[in-house]
C-alpha cells in the first residue's frame, strides 16, 4: 500500500545536491508594502517554492516529503467561478486565487483556493502559532469552501484513513499544508511577476485548459515527477504569457530527466529571465523573440518594476508539523549558478522593498531616456521592421516612467526607504546582476 512518504528513485548523476543546510526563511521576509503594490500592479503572478513538509508522528495522516519541496502559484487578478463546484478560473479585479497541483487528484490537474490569506495562512492571524484546535478548524473551513467537492482522489490517497473518518473529510486531512494553509506545514520563497490584463487572461485560459483535459474523462490525471510535475504546470502557465519558453510535458524520459524543473531553481529562473537583458539594450530586446513579441503585443517587457522576491517561514510554535525544514537547489557541479545567483538576489534591496525597487527603475529609465538614439541611427544596423519595435519601445518607456512616478507618490507620505544605497545606478545594468541559469536541472521529487 503506498504511504505518503517520498519513495521515488532519484536520478542525480552529474549533479550536486546544493544547499543541504535548512535556509533562513525569515530573510528577506514578506513584502512590507502589500497594499501599495496591489494598487500599482492590479495583475500579478507569484511562483512559490515551498519547503519539504514533515508531520509530527501520531496525529492525523502521516505526511512527509523530501527536501526538493513543492511548488504553488498565486494569482492576483483571477478568481474561481462561483457557479462551478469544479475549479474553473476567470479574471476579476482584485481577485485572489492560489493554485496547487497534487498527485492525489484523478479528474483535475490543479485545485484553486480562494483568497491569499486562506491559501497561505488558513485561519491563523499573522504571527500566531499552530495548535491542534486551529488545525481542525481550518480543515472544517476548507470543507465549507468545498475545495475538493468536485475533485476525485486516488484510492491510495485515502487508503490510510481511520474507520471513523469519511473519505470526504480525509481529502482535507491529506491536503492541508500542501494545497491550502500552506504555511501550517511549509516555509516558502516566492518570486512575483506583474503582468498585463491580457496576460492574466492567457494564464487563466491555460490553467482552465489543463483541468478541462480531466474534468469529464475518460482521461485521468497522472502526474510524473520527471515528465509532468507541479513545476511544469506553473512554468507553462507563465509561458502562456510569452514570458519564457514552455517546458513540454511527457518528453522522452532521458531528455526529461535532464531538463525537468525544480521548485527553488524555478524561483531563480524567473528572476534570471526578468533580468536577462538590460532594459535599455534595444538590440538585445529586439533580437529576443519573446521580448519582441510581448512588447508589440502587450506593451510589456519582463524586466519591469515590481519583480519581487520574498519569503515566509512555517508557523512556529507548531503543534502539528516539524519546523526545521529544507528546501534545496539542484545545481550543476561545474557552474554552480543557482546558489550564487540566489545570494545576489537576496543582497539587493530592490527585490524585497517596493520603494527601493521603484527608485532603482526611476534612475534606470532616466538613463535610458537620456541615451536615446534616433531611429535613423538604429536602422543603419538593424532590419527595417525594427522601426515598429523602436516606436513601441519608447511609448512603453513613457508609460513605465509614469508608473514609477505614480508608485513613488503613493509611497511618499508613509514610507522611508530601507536603504540609501539604491539612490542611483551606474551606467548600464549593475555588475552584480546574475546571468541566466545555464545548468541542467534534476529535482528530488516529493510525495504530495
Amino acid at each position: 500500500m503506498p504511504s505518503y512518504k517520498a519513495s521515488y528513485a532519484v536520478l542525480i548523476a552529474g549533479f550536486l545536491l546544493a544547499g543541504c543546510t535548512p535556509p533562513n526563511f525569515h530573510t528577506p521576509g514578506p513584502l512590507p508594502q502589500e497594499n501599495a503594490y496591489n494598487a500599482l500592479f492590479p495583475q500579478w503572478a507569484e511562483l512559490c517554492a515551498v519547503s519539504q513538509i514533515s508531520k509530527k508522528p501520531g496525529y492525523g495522516a502521516d505526511i512527509a516529503g523530501g527536501p526538493g519541496g513543492h511548488a504553488v502559484l498565486f494569482l492576483h487578478g483571477a478568481c474561481l467561478d462561483p457557479t462551478s463546484a469544479y475549479p474553473v478560473l476567470k479574471t476579476c479585479p482584485q481577485g485572489e486565487t492560489g493554485v496547487s497541483m497534487n498527485a492525489h487528484f484523478v479528474n483535475a490537474n490543479w485545485v484553486g483556493v480562494p483568497g491569499r490569506t486562506f491559501f497561505y495562512d488558513g485561519i491563523l492571524k499573522p504571527g500566531a502559532g499552530l495548535t491542534r484546535d486551529t488545525y481542525q478548524a481550518t480543515k472544517s473551513a476548507a470543507r465549507q469552501h468545498g475545495l475538493y467537492s468536485a475533485i476525485t482522489f486516488r484510492d491510495w490517497a485515502l487508503a490510510d484513513k481511520p474507520a471513523n473518518a469519511t473519505a470526504e473529510d480525509w481529502k482535507y486531512e491529506v491536503s492541508i499544508g500542501t494545497d491550502y494553509a500552506v504555511s501550517y506545514g511549509r516555509a516558502r520563497y516566492c518570486a512575483r511577476l506583474p503582468v498585463t490584463a491580457d496576460q492574466m487572461t492567457q494564464v487563466v485560459d491555460f490553467l482552465n485548459s489543463r483541468n478541462a483535459l480531466y474534468h469529464y474523462g475518460p482521461k485521468t490525471f497522472d502526474t510524473n515527477v520527471m515528465q509532468d510535475n507541479c513545476n511544469h504546470l506553473i512554468h507553462n502557465a507563465l509561458a502562456a504569457t510569452d514570458f519564457w519558453h514552455d517546458l513540454p510535458v511527457h518528453q522522452f524520459i532521458l531528455k526529461a530527466a535532464l531538463t525537468f524543473p525544480v521548485p527553488k531553481n524555478e524561483v531563480v529562473n524567473l528572476l534570471d529571465r526578468a533580468t536577462r537583458h538590460d532594459p535599455g539594450d534595444l538590440h538585445a530586446l529586439f533580437h529576443d523573440l519573446l521580448t519582441r513579441q510581448t512588447l508589440l503585443k502587450n506593451q510589456w517587457l519582463p524586466g519591469e518594476p515590481g519583480v519581487i522576491l520574498d519569503s515566509n517561514p512555517v508557523r512556529d510554535p507548531n503543534a502539528v508539523y516539524n519546523t526545521n525544514l529544507s528546501l534545496i537547489f539542484y545545481d550543476d557541479p561545474l557552474l554552480g549558478h543557482y546558489n550564487r545567483a540566489f545570494k545576489r538576489y537576496l543582497a539587493q534591496p530592490r527585490y524585497h522593498d517596493l520603494h527601493a525597487n521603484l527608485v532603482w527603475y526611476q534612475a534606470l529609465y532616466a538613463r535610458i531616456a537620456k541615451d536615446r538614439q534616433p531611429l535613423v541611427w538604429w536602422l543603419k544596423k538593424e532590419p527595417a521592421d525594427f522601426a515598429a519595435f523602436y516606436n513601441a519601445y519608447y511609448v512603453w518607456l513613457g508609460k513605465q516612467q509614469a508608473l514609477v512616478d505614480r508608485g513613488l507618490s503613493l509611497l511618499s507620505a508613509s514610507y522611508s526607504p530601507i536603504s540609501s544605497a539604491w539612490s542611483a545606478i551606474p551606467h548600464g545594468m549593475p555588475v552584480e546582476e546574475p546571468a541566466p541559469a545555464g545548468g541542467q536541472q534534476n529535482p528530488l521529487p516529493e510525495a504530495k
